[in-house]
């Protein structure tokens, strides 16, 4: 009758059966052997006796009074009614009934209405043992007399022959089929949880009722697979910390059919906060992949419980596949979205300066990393310098240098590789001391890539969480920096448009605007002038006798001249003024908004200081000194089209260079006739 296997009755379903009667049911209820006198294997629950709270009387005292009345019960056959060290009513009833493993049936876990306190106290005080703590426990016990327990003793021994001989596997099956109803309908539930921590919850229940378990945790694996969560869901605290993914693979090691496992010996090791004397660990798994482990402490099981506990743990198995599944796509698809986010944030961020901070904070962002540095190699491809940094001083950053292949972002940048490290000194590939500026030991290293051309080469390091950087994280940066790359090279790109737009308007000589750029700005402000009814002043200035100066210092003395010039032309105009280069050695002044009378003074004081600046050598020319002549046309007097204008500030130049040089000459209002109109100021030949 009492085999292994799931045909046979186990004894602890002849315990349950026993604790189904009424009369039986305020009694902690164990089996003792004849090879093992006192507490056997086989209990329906722990006793007073194997509680915290009594566990040193009962070690020190309890058992020696239980043996003596067990081996009383059986050498006289008849049940026994004594008292443990505590004061405590207990019972032994002696079993010999055809061949049953084991020879009595203790009941215990009663009181009297009458509690001595002094003996509690004595028992408190002898043990050191809080006695209000021991009153409680006591206090809270069912509440029998002597002869109730005798009765109770009495009828258990005529109860034990009819239950096994008639009634066991009836009650058995029927329990069975009971547990296997209430499974039924909660499947549906578990099918119906909307969240990983509800299949928790519904599948903890029903096995902590059914199968009259007091403590169950759970253990579900993390997202990096390096570990599990251990949270309690049944009789125990929630958070119960973690444990490795090492220890979880030796109970159930990948190439294992096993679903169930006893754990005995190995229990403190894996569990060490727990304090159980045994567990039974199932697993959760489904599509080949192991998901977790339910843990059910001090349980006694026989192997239709196992099956029953195995066939929830399939239902919730696939319920938290299928959770999981769905929590990874919307994870996907939130990082897909936040990548969408960022990537229009990058290609909205204009400069070059700004888009390298952006990238840096962002990929900092998406995996809560609190440091990190963005380098990029120089022009020659020898190496690497900071360009933006978080978490440290970007100055002293910057003045940090990096040779290609030398350290761990040179060799990222040579070998063109990612480098994803969780313990930089443990790691084989660095193996060297953490740096005092880094709060972890974890870092990734990304290059930055252009087409083939490695251009640089993202750091991150310091989780927010104080944890470790995973392949998830790696794989989500590798992603933004392909994208971010791209934004780097359309930043290069505009760059260099700006550069070359930039020197088609430029003279490389004086860094003044040049011919093509005052053509395209004269017919901008002549427009709006036209527009608003504003004035507009031309002035061009030519050096007087710089074919001489070229001639007599040299064409290295005479850009040095005409940069002189372009700075004192520039120091002279307003913001909104445009100075340009017109050719050779004559420059044009645009004046927006400014009236031929205004410019006048404008005029002059850039004649008087060309005149009052000293160029070298200048004392061999004809008048002793390097001078300008000027010319002045203005909207809308001396014309309405920038061509016209231009000429009319260019004759009124000519005039004053044949009226002897060095002086401003203001153009007529009749355009059609200049020479006869020209207005002559300054100083005479």
């Amino acid at each position: 009758m009492f085999n292994g296997d799931l045909t046979t009755i186990q004894p602890v379903e002849l315990l349950e059966a026993l604790k189904s009667f009424p009369f039986l049911s305020s009694y902690q209820l164990t089996f003792c052997c004849d090879q093992e006198l006192g507490l056997g294997n086989y209990r329906s629950g722990p006793t007073i006796c194997g509680s915290a709270e009594l566990n040193p009387l009962c070690a020190k005292f309890c058992r020696e009074t239980t043996e003596g009345a067990i081996q009383q019960a059986l050498s006289e056959n008849r049940p026994v009614v004594f008292r443990c060290h505590a004061g405590l009513l207990n019972f032994a009833v002696p079993l010999r009934i055809g061949e049953l493993p084991f020879s009595c049936l203790i009941g215990s876990g009663v009181r009297e209405r009458e509690i001595d306190l002094a003996h509690v106290e004595s028992l408190a005080g002898g043990e050191s043992i809080d006695a209000l703590s021991l009153l409680e426990r006591i206090e809270g016990l069912p509440v029998v007399s002597h002869d109730e327990v005798t009765e109770a003793a009495n009828k258990a021994l005529e109860l034990l022959p009819a239950l096994l001989e008639k009634n066991l596997h009836s009650i058995v099956f029927e329990k069975t089929m009971q547990r296997i109803s209430a499974i039924t309908g909660v499947t549906a539930g578990i099918d119906d949880a909307g969240t990983i921590c509800d299949v928790m919850s519904i599948t903890s229940e029903t096995l902590g009722i059914l199968f009259d378990i007091s403590r169950i945790a759970v253990l579900i694996a993390d997202q990096t697979g390096a570990s599990y969560r251990m949270e309690g869901v049944w009789g125990l605290p929630a958070a119960l910390g973690t444990v490795p993914a090492a220890k979880v693979m030796t109970l159930f090691p990948r190439n294992s059919t096993a679903s169930v496992v006893t754990l005995a010996d190995e229990l403190q090791a894996l569990f060490p906060e727990i304090g159980a004397a045994k567990a039974t660990c199932i697993r959760f798994s489904a599509a080949g992949r192991l998901l977790g482990m339910l843990v059910l402490f001090d349980s006694n099981l026989t192997p239709r419980d196992e099956l029953l506990v195995q066939l929830v743990a399939d239902r919730a198995s696939a319920k938290l596949l299928q959770l999981q599944e769905t929590e990874r796509h919307a994870r996907e698809l939130a990082q897909a979205t936040k990548l969408m986010t960022i990537f229009s944030a990058l290609s909205h961020t204009d400069g070059k300066e700004a888009l390298n901070d952006r990238i840096l904070a962002m990929a900092a962002d998406l995996v809560e990393a609190s440091s990190g540095s963005l380098m990029f190699i120089d022009d020659n491809g020898g190496t690497l310098k900071i360009q933006s940094a978080l978490g440290m001083n970007l100055r002293l950053a910057q003045s940090m240098v990096v040779q290609v292949g030398a350290g761990i972002a040179g060799k990222v940048a040579a070998n063109g590789n990612p480098l994803l490290v969780n313990d930089i000194e443990k790691d084989k590939r660095v193996g060297i001391p953490n740096r005092p500026r880094f709060k972890t030991k974890s870092f990734v290293s990304i290059p930055l890539k252009l087409r083939d051309n490695i251009i640089g080469v993202l750091n991150l390091s310091d989780k927010k969480n104080q944890g470790i950087f995973t392949e998830a994280d790696l794989k989500l940066l590798i992603t933004f920096t392909d994208h971010a790359s791209i934004m780097i090279e359309r930043a290069l790109s505009i760059e260099r448009a700006d550069l070359l737009e930039q020197l088609s308007i430029t003279d490389p000589l004086t860094g003044l605007y040049n011919r093509r750029f005052l053509k395209k700005r004269m017919e901008e402000e002549l427009a709006r002038s036209i527009r608003q009814n504003l004035s507009l002043t031309v002035i061009l200035i030519d050096l007087d006798n710089f074919k001489i100066y070229n001639d007599l210092c040299g064409h290295l003395a005479g850009d040095r001249a005409l940069k002189r010039l372009a700075k004192i032309l520039s120091d002279s105009a307003r913001q909104m003024d445009v100075v340009t280069r017109y050719g050779g050695e004559e420059f044009c002044i645009i004046l927006p908004g400014t009236s031929k009378k205004e410019s006048i003074f404008v005029a002059e004081r850039i004649r008087r200081e060309i005149e009052h600046e000293e160029f070298p050598y200048e004392e061999n020319l004809p008048q002793g000194r390097l001078t300008a002549s000027v010319g002045v046309a203005s909207y809308p007097d001396d014309g309405t089209s920038d061509t016209v204008l231009l000429k009319a500030a260019d004759v009124a130049l000519y005039r004053a260079k044949a009226e002897g040089r060095n002086r401003v000459v203001i153009a007529g209002s009749n355009d059609t006739q200049p020479a006869t109109h020209l207005k002559t100021v300054g100083a005479p030949n």
